[in-house]
């Protein structure tokens, strides 16, 4: 697990908010802030953020690893910076959908960044990266519950119970999608290669899981993907649908 904050916080907090300073002397500086930190998401996406590196990040850019440094200190900082930046690329509620689509918006947009960035699972959420675009968006979310009589603690707690379940949700699809290349079988060869020994040794012990299996209840909505994909899919928009209702009931209450 990578962790947030570990670097200088005030030379993080600069980078985020105001970018690479001007050079007092000598040549413009060749690269962009965004080059870097694009580069820097690019090599997490293939290998995670734990094999990221200061050197192999300034081989990709064609640049001395101590040149790199004279843009971002550190990996610590670098991370920060991909965090806010993913952050950015993301979508923002729109506010008219009324507030229980637009926590549906905020919920797939983090669904769709975590499948497009698997290792922003890798990177704790225990310690906040308060960058521009992360507050922005956490803003936006907020905004969404403003106003439906909740008290304060509440709409922040609603919120924060949102970003937990679709992050753990997340978790699930990313681990489906991931399971063919990390473990060198597909869903149909792992299913075969257990179905008849799950017929021996099940063998009627387990009545209630049978009836629902025969009933249906372990099928999924799209036959056409990767069964363990579309299952945890099925199964984040049903939660998502649960967590909703139990927000919706909160506000009834607030409002009574």
């Amino acid at each position: 697990m990578e962790y947030a904050g570990r670097g200088d916080p005030a030379r993080t907090m600069a980078l985020l908010w105001t970018g690479l300073p001007a050079p007092r002397r000598g040549p413009r500086q060749r690269l962009e802030l965004s080059r870097i930190v694009d580069a820097a998401i690019a090599e997490a996406d293939g290998a995670g953020p734990a094999a990221l590196s200061m050197r192999a990040l300034a081989q990709v850019l064609g640049i001395g690893t101590a040149s790199l440094y004279t843009y971002v200190p550190g990996k610590a900082e670098l991370l920060e910076l991909m965090v806010d930046r993913v952050a950015g690329a993301q979508p923002l509620p729109d506010p008219e959908s009324g507030w229980r689509e637009g926590l549906r918006e905020v919920a797939r947009a983090d669904l769709a960044a975590f499948r497009a960035h698997p290792w922003l699972l890798q990177v704790s959420t225990s310690r906040t990266v308060f960058g521009p675009n992360v507050l922005t968006r956490y803003e936006a979310t907020l905004t969404l519950l403003d106003g439906h009589g909740l008290p304060p603690a509440e709409l922040v707690r609603c919120v924060a119970a949102l970003e937990s379940y679709t992050r753990g949700a997340a978790s699930a699809v990313v681990e489906a999608e991931r399971a063919p290349a990390l473990t060198g079988s597909s869903d149909d060869e792992w299913w075969q290669r257990r179905v008849p020994f799950l017929e021996e040794h099940m063998n009627g012990r387990f009545p209630l899981f049978a009836a629902l299996e025969s009933a249906g209840a372990f099928a999924v909505s799209d036959t056409g993907a990767p069964y363990t994909v579309q299952r945890a899919l099925d199964r984040f928009h049903h939660g998502l649908d649960l967590l909703l209702d139990s927000i919706a009931t909160r506000i009834a209450t607030a409002r009574s």
